[in-house]
């Protein structure tokens, strides 16, 4: 076997070593040196890699997918079912988008937004153990639940928040909606402040309450010049089904009221004790609706008033009938459910891992990179129609440094629906992006680009992994050799 000198040393090494080792290092320094920087592509599903060209649009402001609720009754078509109520609308929840409406701008005396509100800040305020003592005005008032089957509500006595409750989401009841007042704020003209001032948190502001059941306020009186006592006109509560969607959603969020909402019937044990059975108003709804209606309130005061929440086919919504007539409260409901049912459906938007075509991404560096959706999105849309506006904006959130992961956020795309809502969705990088521009990393960033090369190099690690397999094999076949050699020896000179 031939062998070469190695300076400075009084070794030799095999022959075949030193040019595998040469031939390493030439490869190595040949990548460098022919391909110093592969340029960056987007590629395509089908593995052509072509240049993005595609216009990045500025955007004013970031859009999520909470819309407004005013802006989104534009471009409504006229609805395509009748109730008998003079003022009706649907929501869809999840993007507080009106499906349909019908005078749901306009002013009105409405007990439910107000029994509604009376029920929220309670249910956020008492746990349902806790017990509230009637007083005397509470147990002087009129009240429907009792016609119903109801212990009236006497002074002194004591009943708990979860009873009371659903008394009043049950019967719309008065007294019980009075009584939640006064256990929060001793005089209910102090809870019609916290009312007021909880309407304007949820951006209720054309609504304005006047008592915690929505009856017109107690008539004011006040003396004029010659002192002579004159009556002013009561005060009266008001409130729009616009402001009456925002408040039913708020309710539907809340784990307590939400509960008392979407009961049918309920057993309690009072005090006595006593067992007490409760039924609500549209118990049978449930049935009716075959159980897309989850949760219900009525009202039949001044005017009648439905109340709904509940599910169509994956869209969750709110539906709201005020004006209508108390016998057909159920079927009204049930014709709205079915007429969303009928008129529209859920579409995916984009789904995870998709590629976004209509911008590109670049580190302070200079290497480009394209953008992937990072969430499945859908939306509610008229069937068989796709209401997408065609422009699609994309907003950035660069400049961007090294390392960037797979799954980091870096932008956003954003959808526009024929009726001015908009969707924004979260887009990343389509691969990782390495922390550093190092010998070992640059390298393999490289071959992260260059399918081909990585395989050519591949293809010769295992070519030099085999030849040295090879010579370790020779090499210990030839020492085994001179080992049995140098034994013979041994034993010929004895």
């Amino acid at each position: 076997m031939a062998s070469v000198r190695t300076q400075g040393t009084g070794r030799y090494k095999p022959a075949g070593q030193t040019k595998g080792r040469i031939a390493s290092m030439w490869l190595l320094v040949s990548f460098f040196v022919f391909f110093p920087g592969l340029p960056a592509k987007t590629t395509l599903w089908g593995g052509e890699s072509v240049a993005v060209a595609a216009a990045i649009l500025p955007v004013s402001e970031a859009s999520g997918p909470e819309v407004d609720l005013d802006a989104s009754i534009a471009n409504l078509a006229t609805p395509p079912v009748s109730v008998s109520g003079t003022a009706m609308l649907v929501l869809e929840v999840n993007r507080s988008r009106v499906l349909f409406e019908q005078n749901s701008e306009i002013a009105l005396d409405s007990p439910v937004s107000a029994k509604l509100m009376t029920a929220l800040i309670a249910s956020e305020q008492l746990k349902p153990e806790t017990m509230i003592t009637i007083s005397s005005v509470t147990a002087e008032m009129p009240d429907l639940a009792v016609s119903k089957g109801q212990p009236a509500l006497k002074t002194g006595e004591k009943y708990s928040f979860e009873y009371l409750l659903l008394r009043l989401i049950f019967y719309d009841s008065d007294a019980a909606a009075v009584a939640l007042a006064e256990q929060i704020s001793g005089e209910e003209s102090d809870f019609i402040l916290l009312m007021n001032s909880k309407a304007q948190s949820l951006e209720m502001l054309e609504t304005i309450f006047t008592s915690s059941t929505g009856l017109a306020a107690p008539v004011k009186r006040s003396e004029d010049t010659q002192s002579e006592t004159i009556a002013q006109e009561p005060e009266t509560a008001t409130t729009t089904l616009r402001d009456l969607a925002r408040l039913v959603k708020a309710a539907s969020q809340n784990k307590t009221l939400a509960s008392a909402l979407t009961r049918q019937s309920e057993y309690l044990v009072l005090p006595g004790p006593t067992v007490i059975s409760l039924h609500h108003q549209l118990e049978t709804l449930w049935t009716m609706s075959e159980d897309q209606v989850t949760g219900a309130f009525f009202s039949n005061k001044s005017d009648a008033a439905t109340v709904t929440f509940g599910t169509v086919d994956d869209i969750s919504i709110i539906t709201l009938i005020h004006g209508g007539r108390a016998t057909e409260a159920i079927d009204d409901t049930v014709a709205l459910y079915h007429a969303v049912d009928e008129n529209f459906e859920v579409a995916t938007l984009v789904e995870a891992g998709d590629h976004f075509f209509g911008g590109q991404e670049q580190t302070v560096d200079g290497e480009s990179f394209g953008l992937v959706y990072l969430k499945t999105i859908t939306y509610v849309r008229p069937s068989g129609q796709d209401y997408l506006d065609s422009a699609v904006q994309y907003q950035s959130f660069g400049p961007f440094t090294r390392p960037i992961l797979n799954g980091a956020v870096i932008g956003q795309a954003i959808f526009k629906l024929l009726d001015g809502t908009t969707i924004a969705v979260d887009v990343g990088p389509d691969r990782q992006i390495l922390s550093s521009v190092t010998l070992i990393d640059r390298a393999l960033k490289q071959l992260q680009g260059n399918p081909n090369l990585t395989i050519v190099l591949l293809a010769t690690l295992v070519l030099l992994i085999l030849v040295l397999a090879a010579r370790v094999l020779a090499n210990l076949a030839r020492l085994t050799k001179l080992t049995f050699l140098l034994l013979f020896e041994i034993r010929s000179r004895r």
